[in-house]
């Protein structure tokens, strides 16, 4: 594997905000740009620009405790909050569109109906991603 130049880090929640930055940060050392993204999903009636402050909300408190982790490493960094019907979807288009050479995502250990039927996020990203993929997996009892 070729030295990453451009990490995307798809980030959930913010403990995995601190924890997989800091994993694209020794993944990256200093010489790549980390691009840090927090995908709010939307289901489908509800239109993609609808006001929904507390998620806003979220997703900028997540995106900046992964922030302080890439300054504190020393990192360039870019923060990206994106509204989709997908997360999974999402962050593959911005891999793509962003000439992206490694993405960072993580996985959760919950099993609904919906990720039986479907999939989760990370099983489909790690199908479909047009580069190298890590997937970082908590111990059990973290993820509950």
């Amino acid at each position: 594997m070729k030295k990453a130049k451009r990490i995307l880090v798809g980030l959930k929640t913010p403990g995995q905000a601190v924890t997989l930055t800091d994993a694209a940060c020794r993944l990256g050392a200093k010489t790549a740009s980390l691009i840090l993204i927090h995908v709010i999903e939307l289901p489908d009636p509800t239109p993609l620009n609808a006001e929904v402050p507390e998620l806003d909300a979220t997703a900028a408190k997540i995106l900046q405790s992964g922030k302080r982790v890439a300054q504190k490493s020393k990192m360039k960094v870019r923060t990206l909050a994106l509204r989709a019907r997908n997360a999974g979807e999402a962050l593959l288009g911005e891999m793509k569109d962003g000439q992206v050479d490694l993405g960072v995502i993580g996985y959760h250990h919950r099993s609904t109906i919906g990720e039986i039927l479907l999939g989760s996020s990370a099983q489909h990203m790690m199908r479909h991603a047009p580069c190298n993929l890590v997937c970082i997996i908590p111990p059990s009892h973290e993820a509950k």
